[in-house]
């Protein structure tokens, strides 16, 4: 475990997860333009497609013990439950493997015994759900292991496997693809084996080096399991499945209301916004959470309070400018990468970004609520908002499109923030920074401003030019007029002289 301030902590662990992300953006970067070149724009709207329902299926899988891991690991650690690790590890593990075994039939089930209107409209649709099927039952496992190494906080483990396991499965898809069969088959047959290859090795290695005890199916304890369900499954049902269809439930209407085609360019978009996600946003939420779950056993409410308040400011910080960056460079970056036959769908970007900088919160301001496990809270706020996500896509893709879908997204967001918010400051009051939040909201519109005309026409260059010169403006009309960025430009300042 990493010594050090709880945000010092926070900034080295983040640190991991950006690594990680970023290395594994740069693969997504590879295989993206590789895509949507290789397959046409209504097969990348098909993977998308039974990407969003495997992630269901496993959200289902999981009956939400992923997140009692985490939960329960401080707990048990710190001497506050009667039960043992070793009766979490072997408990989680038996118990997530049934239940992934048991979706995975399912799936399979309903993919070979479904009415043909289901899969009429693409060619070997049912192959393609079989082979997910195995898929769903890996990730379910794989979800047990990843939240037991973030809950050991072995932020290193992680970020190396992430890596080799995403690259090896770029390998496997590019060799795929291109050598043997031109076709979604090899693409979802390359898959399957480094999931179930990689969730192996991982479990192997982790049980083996980070776990004193072997696992032993008699340390599979019952009433153990029961408070993992009785705290998972709703969190399952409003946080994770509710989170789910708020942000891949508009696949469905897009590919109902206005097909394929508009399905794809949309994906594109949302894709490209979901790398950058996954470097500077959600970096942040799995490295905070096991901290301050932490913190609030061993050191109580007003340390985390003021932990998670320093956080957000941090926070806002850096996820400002990435909203106005991403506008800024977007109609030159979605063409350059996956060619210009997606370059209409650069107007879903803004919205879309918008909405996960928003998403990136709630594991802080929400903090009261997933401390007190008032998952009743969490579970009607996160359906409510995957609601009026789903109705503002009937409502606004007719006369907008796919940027309709975008705004609905950005808009049940916002809604989630806001409600997540409210009802845990009560709980734990965490200071929303404003202030910090209109500074850089103000430096980042000052941004774009400067940078949007820049060089326009040469694809990547221009991102090249238009990054690395927003990045400067940010950063001397930030450091100028907030004193956070300023604290934090001081230490950098210092740790560069040593």
């Amino acid at each position: 475990m990493t010594s050090g301030s709880p945000l010092k902590r926070l900034l080295v662990h983040v640190s991991h997860y950006s690594l990680a992300s970023l290395l594994t953006t740069v693969a997504g970067v590879i295989s993206f333009p590789f895509m949507t070149r290789v397959f046409s724009v209504a097969e990348y709207g098909t993977i998308n497609l039974i990407a969003a329902t495997l992630t269901l299926a496993v959200a289902v899988g999981k009956v939400g013990v992923q997140h009692s891991v985490i939960r329960y690991h401080s707990e048990i650690a710190s001497g506050k439950r009667i039960f043992s690790l070793d009766q979490l590890y072997s408990t989680t593990l038996i118990g997530m493997g049934a239940t992934g075994l048991a979706m995975g039939v399912l799936l399979l089930a309903a993919t070979l015994f479904g009415p043909d209107r289901w899969f009429h409209a693409i060619p070997n649709l049912r192959l393609y759900f079989a082979i997910s099927s195995v898929v769903c039952m890996s990730q379910v496992l794989e979800s047990v292991v990843i939240n037991l190494v973030r809950a050991k906080q072995l932020t290193t483990l992680l970020m190396v496997y992430q890596v080799v396991k995403r690259y090896a499965m770029l390998g496997l898809v590019v060799v795929g693809v291109l050598f043997v069969a031109r076709s979604l088959t090899s693409f979802y047959a390359a898959m399957v084996f480094t999931e179930v290859t990689a969730m192996l090795v991982l479990a192997l290695h982790f049980f083996r080096k980070h776990v004193d005890a072997p696992l032993k199916a008699s340390s599979f304890s019952s009433p153990l399991y029961t408070e993992l369900l009785r705290f998972g499954i709703p969190m399952m049902v409003g946080y994770e499945l509710s989170g789910i269809i708020l942000s891949v439930g508009d696949r469905y209407v897009i590919e109902g209301m206005m097909g394929g085609e508009s399905l794809g360019l949309y994906s594109a978009a949302y894709n490209l916004c979901g790398y950058v996600q996954s470097v500077v946003i959600s970096s942040v939420g799995q490295a905070i959470m096991p901290i301050y779950m932490q913190m609030w056993d061993q050191k109580g409410r007003d340390e985390t309070a003021a932990f998670i308040s320093r956080s957000l400011r941090t926070y806002c910080l850096f996820a400002a400018p990435v909203v106005a960056g991403i506008a800024a460079v977007g109609p030159e970056l979605l063409p350059a990468l996956a060619s210009a036959k997606y370059a209409s769908a650069v107007t879903v970007l803004p919205w879309v970004i918008g909405g996960m900088v928003l998403d990136g919160m709630t594991a802080m301001v929400g903090a009261g609520l997933f401390i007190h496990r008032k998952t009743t809270v969490i579970v009607s706020i996160i359906m409510s908002c995957a609601v009026l996500n789903i109705g503002l896509n009937f409502l606004l893709i007719p006369p907008l499109g796919v940027v309709g879908a975008a705004i609905a997204t950005l808009a049940a967001y916002a809604a989630m923030t806001v409600a997540m918010a409210l009802f845990s400051h009560r709980l734990l009051p965490v200071h929303l920074p404003w202030a910090s939040l209109a500074r850089s909201g103000a430096a980042s519109a000052i941004m774009f401003a400067v940078v949007y005309f820049v060089y326009p026409g040469h694809r990547l260059l221009t991102v090249a030019v238009r990054a690395m010169l927003g990045a400067l403006v940010y950063a001397v009309v930030i450091v100028a007029i907030d004193g956070d960025a300023r604290q934090l430009a001081r230490k950098l300042r210092a740790r560069l002289r040593r």
